[in-house]
């Protein structure tokens, strides 16, 4: 039979790019993996993690059947047997210590699902349970800063790439992520668009990292620092009469406190420790507030620090008061085809949905259902009333991605009940009682649902599968939606009909062309010809923003367009001035200085007499790979190929002081733990700081993944320290870590 290629979303990370995917048809093999040129955002790019669809495809390490625990092995079982022995275990858990006793983790991948995340609705609508999710590892800070400000957390401010005159990153390289809360498939292209037109790049990082290296300035920053830099950059602009935030004036409050706060955070103070001068503090504000258009961003190394919620709050201050938000060329509000309604948290009585729920053991706040990973671990370490002792978790290790990992290993150890819905038997999974494994990502059709919200063009696709599946493997739509019928005591069907209705009834207000007249029952009946999950999708299509209102709007999008479109529809570029129409504060106005977040200043103070920032203390971040993708990559030969990965990048003379030379082993420890590993001498770095890739550490026998046990590395999260995330949002902290260094005392 020919050999068939068919368009696809890439889901390994938030950029989406657009696949050809080309398959034999008898065999299932994948024989080339190429950028779709038709797709109208990445127009044919494509990065090295793409080909993991292939590798994990063909990994003879995936499990492809339920898997039952028998002691210190696992059995295979069928797929009736495993849904009803994983709803029992749940249950009875349930019916002993009811919700309290129980515990959801959702992990990265998830969010790339639609299957997943309209799945896990459903599941925790049968389930109620304390809820976590990776979020809180990388992205809390951002979302809550956007929940208190905007009244939306998933109203992110979107670097308008295309358009800007000056692009000012605090702790994000798209060079390598493409983008995160940012997403823009070819960055490359897009850099050089921007430098080429006479823009500017600047990059505030501890280390020269790869968008560093080709930007136009680097400003080596001390780890968690970004929050004193930032309050001194505002201090510079009303100190200066700067401040000119033209029409966002009338839709702001809190514009004299904030002047008040930078007050006492000029450059002068700051600079000795940021490691960043007050004479070049003091320019960069200048240079930013006098361009023609400017946007500040900041990411994974601005979030994933103490002082994280801070700094994200500060930068988006930085947008305001300089009239760059909502603005061309500055940071703008997308308006997507399918709005993240999954994330929307509305207010009640004036109050954002921050802290109505706390949790049992610290009181932790939680944003929305949401809380911080580290609760979860806690929560079953804790005995008493509502100790979590059953744990669910859908594509994620926190074994190995966590703050802390000893703990959260030791937390595994203590369920009484777990169920894993994976590909692997890793880290985590391998504490499973059950691990349902999910047909692979070519095998079911996709949508982004989550990523639209903060990508830098308006664009909509939709993949169909590319091989059909065999016939005892089950997605995971199909896995979620039948645990959650078990747990209901309903048949799957009827569960599945009656989810899909209470999910778009309470979706209603967000919904703006719901029909009026038009029952669910109507709607469904409607869109029954795609099947399931598409028939979700094409309500959630045809009664959003752009939809056609079940032939209300004609010409407006349905799930039948968008699959004749092939590789996807662009909507246009984002638009300016969506404001004051995409507020969603209770009284319209932008909030400058949130008490939530501002109060946190008092702990940024605490830490300054502490020293914490002082010049001669080690400090620890973290890195990514083009090639890696958190920790459950690892195993596929195309991606981990090459020269060791996992090792210490530490400064020329920094090693020097310590006796070290290249490749010798060096020993780096915390409050919380301590991991040895070879240490690679970088000029890239600043001083006294030193850089540990994350996601290895693949070094448990009992783990079924051959390859990425023989490259084991160290787990970086042996050293993050639980007790120091970012307070207000609970955000783990992986950079800026105390550390102390010395030479391993064994090669």
């Amino acid at each position: 039979m020919t050999a068939i290629t068919r368009p696809r979303i890439c889901p390994f990370c938030e950029s989406s790019c657009g696949l050809l995917v080309t398959a034999e048809p008898d065999t299932g093999e994948i024989t080339r993996i190429q950028g779709d040129p038709d797709h109208p955002a990445s127009r044919g790019f494509l990065c090295a993690k793409s080909q993991g669809l292939r590798g994990l495809r063909e990994d003879p390490d995936r499990v492809t059947r339920p898997l039952l625990r028998r002691g210190d092995d696992f059995i295979e079982i069928g797929w009736e047997e495993a849904l009803d022995r994983a709803a029992q275990g749940l249950n009875r858990i349930r019916d002993r210590d009811g919700i309290a006793g129980l515990g959801i983790y959702l992990g990265n991948p998830g969010a790339h699902n639609a299957g997943v995340m309209l799945g896990m609705p459903a599941l925790l609508g049968a389930l109620p349970a304390l809820m976590v999710s990776a979020a809180s590892i990388d992205s809390f800070p951002r979302f809550l800063a956007s929940l208190l400000m905007y009244g939306n957390q998933a109203r992110i401010p979107v670097p308008d790439i295309e358009r800007t005159d000056y692009f000012l990153i605090f702790g994000g390289n798209p060079l390598v992520s493409n983008g995160s809360m940012m997403g823009a498939p070819d960055m490359p292209r897009r850099i050089k668009a921007l430098q080429a037109r006479g823009g500017k790049l600047v990059v505030v990082d501890p280390r020269r990292t790869e968008t560093a290296e080709v930007a136009d300035q680097h400003l080596p920053v001390r780890p968690g620092s970004d929050a004193l830099m930032l309050l001194a950059m505002i201090h510079t602009l009303f100190e200066e009469n700067r401040i000119d935030p033209g029409r966002l004036a009338a839709m702001t409050r809190g514009l004299s406190e904030l002047r008040e706060l930078a007050g006492t955070y000029p450059p002068e103070r700051v600079a000795p420790f940021t490691g960043v001068s007050a004479m070049e503090i003091r320019q960069l504000s200048r240079d930013f507030a006098g361009a023609d258009s400017a946007v500040a961003y900041g990411r994974v190394g601005a979030c994933c620090q103490p002082f994280g919620s801070l700094a994200i709050w500060l930068l988006d201050c930085l947008n305001i008061l300089t009239g760059n938000l909502d603005r061309e060329g500055g940071a703008l509000f997308p308006a997507p085809a399918v709005p993240s309604f999954l994330m929307h948290l509305p207010f009640e009585n004036g109050e954002a949905p921050y802290g109505r729920l706390r949790s049992r053991v610290s009181a932790t706040p939680a944003i929305g259902p949401s809380f911080p990973t580290q609760v979860l671990w806690e929560e079953i370490e804790t005995p008493g009333e509502g100790q979590i002792r059953g744990l669910i978790t859908v594509a994620g290790n926190p074994a190995l991605s966590n703050a802390n990992a000893g703990r959260v290993i030791g937390a595994l150890e203590s369920l009484e009940f777990m169920v894993s819905v994976d590909y692997y038997i890793n880290e985590t999974t391998r504490h499973a009682d059950l691990i349902l494994p999910p047909a692979d990502h070519l095998k079911r059709s996709e949508m982004t649902v989550i990523y639209n919200e903060w990508m830098v063009e308006n664009v909509v696709a939709w993949s169909q599968p590319l091989l059909p599946k065999d016939g005892d493997e089950r997605t995971d739509w199909e896995i979620l939606t039948g645990l959650a019928a078990r747990l209901s005591d309903m048949d799957r069907e009827n569960f599945v009909t009656r989810h899909i209705e209470g999910f778009v009834d309470f979706l209603a207000p967000l919904l703006p062309r719901r029909p009026g007249g038009m029952s669910v029952d109507a709607m469904l009946g409607a869109s029954e010809h795609h099947g399931e999950p598409d028939n979700l999708y094409d309500m959630l299509i045809r009664t959003g923003p752009r939809g056609d209102g079940y032939g209300g709007y004609p010409g407006g999008l349905t799930l039948d367009r968008l699959k004749a479109s092939r590789s996807g529809l662009s909507l246009g570029p984002m638009a300016a001035e969506r404001l004051p129409s995409a507020l969603d504060t209770p009284d319209a106005r932008i909030d400058l200085v949130p008490p939530v977040v501002s109060k946190d200043l008092a702990r940024l103070e605490e830490a300054l007499a502490r020293g914490r920032f002082q010049p001669d203390q080690f400090l620890l971040i973290n890195r990514r790979h083009s090639r890696s993708n958190n920790s459950w990559m690892h195993n596929i030969h195309a991606l981990v190929k090459g020269p060791e990965r996992c090792v210490a990048w530490l400064n020329p003379a920094d090693a020097a002081e310590l006796g070290l030379r290249d490749g010798d082993r060096l020993r780096i420890a915390s409050r919380v733990g301590e991991i040895e590993l070879p240490v690679a001498l970088n000029d890239a770095m600043a001083r006294r700081v030193v850089s540990v890739p994350h996601g290895w550490g693949h070094g448990d026998d009992r783990v079924r993944l051959r390859l990425a046990s023989s490259r084991i590395g160290a787990n970086v999260n042996m050293l993050s320290d639980d007790a120091e995330p970012d307070r207000p949002s609970g955000n783990a902290a992986f950079n800026g870590i105390p550390v102390s260094l010395s030479p391993a005392s064994h090669p």
